[in-house]
């Protein structure tokens, strides 16, 4: 990056992947190793694309970095915390649909408001402007199985 005077500056990544490993234990093996040696910085507005054959581990990193699995080795720091955990700052969304579908999709966005037992009034406005995000703005009463699947 360029600074005001020609200098050049460097800052820190928004996302830091450091020597990151996983390795999974089987019945039919001792251990699977899905992640080796993951190294990858990424700078805030970056765009960045995993590709790869099936099982090769693009599933498995995104969900350490959404704090959603435990890496064996190295580590991922986001904004220079360490993710070890779920965050707030982190989302995802899965290749197969994981709505349920006895709730509305007003109901699908507002249930980790439900969960963590938050106050519902000071949400549903970002519930909504998310759904609108999607192009679902006025689909906010009807049901999972009511919602084209981009079929």
């Amino acid at each position: 990056m360029i600074g005001r005077h020609g200098r050049t500056s460097v800052s820190a990544p928004l996302i830091a992947i450091a020597d990151l490993e996983k390795t999974y234990a089987t019945r039919a093996r001792p251990r699977v190793q899905a992640l080796a040696a993951i190294t990858l910085d990424i700078a805030a507005g970056e765009f960045v694309t995993i590709v790869g054959q099936s099982g090769c581990g693009k599933t498995t990193l995104l969900k350490i970095l959404a704090g959603l699995l435990p890496c064996s080795g190295g580590r991922v720091t986001l904004r220079g915390a360490v993710v070890d955990g779920p965050s707030r700052d982190i989302g995802i969304v899965f290749q197969d649909p994981v709505l349920l579908p006895w709730r509305t999709a007003f109901d699908n966005v507002m249930l980790p408001v439900q969960v963590l037992r938050l106050d519902p009034a000071v949400h549903r406005d970002r519930a909504r402007r998310l759904l609108a995000l999607v192009g679902l703005a006025g689909f906010e009463d009807k049901y999972p199985h009511e919602l084209s699947g981009g079929r």
